[in-house]
């Protein structure tokens, strides 16, 4: 994956220095690129609960608190805007409705799996610039990434922190 994202820039960049792409044609390749390196570990979506919301929020805060000035500077100008970490695991009410989600073929997740998962976690995503959780979805992911890897939750690409 590694080699054909450096082999992607490569094409892009030849094409834009030959004349044949603009700058914003080759920033938008590299970019589907990027996307399809960074795994969608999302397998569904369901709205947070207030304690999900506050847990994730007390988590994502006390770890970007923990960061270094030059480790959040590397965040600003890396790009990675964003924090994913775990909350409070799905209800029991949350836990029907992803299952159903995923078995449901034609759904936004649906046929992502042939059988109920035994585990599923919650992630909630964190601007790292507004200092805030994003928007009330929990994403629902079937396995955690390794804390300070980059990865993919449904439309954001974020740096796990896990639940600190």
């Amino acid at each position: 994956m590694r080699l054909s994202l450096h082999l992607g820039v490569a094409l892009c960049l030849a094409g834009l220095l030959s004349g044949c792409l603009t700058t914003q044609e080759v920033l938008t390749r590299v970019g589907n690129l990027a996307a399809v390196v960074f795994n969608n570990l999302s397998v569904g979506a369901y709205r947070a609960t207030p304690q999900q919301v506050r847990v994730a929020d007390q988590r994502a805060t006390a770890s970007f608190n923990r960061f270094t000035p030059q480790e959040k500077k590397t965040f600003k100008e890396s790009g990675t805007r964003y924090l994913a970490v775990r909350t409070a695991d799905p209800t029991p009410t949350q836990q029907i409705e992803i299952r159903k989600s995923m078995q449901k073929q034609g759904s936004r997740y649906g046929g992502t799996t042939t059988k109920p998962p035994s585990k599923v976690y919650c992630v909630m995503i964190w601007d790292t610039q507004s200092r805030e959780i994003v928007g009330t979805d929990c994403y629902a992911v079937l396995s955690l990434p390794k804390p300070g890897s980059v990865a993919r939750f449904d439309t954001y690409t974020a740096q796990y922190v896990g639940n600190f």
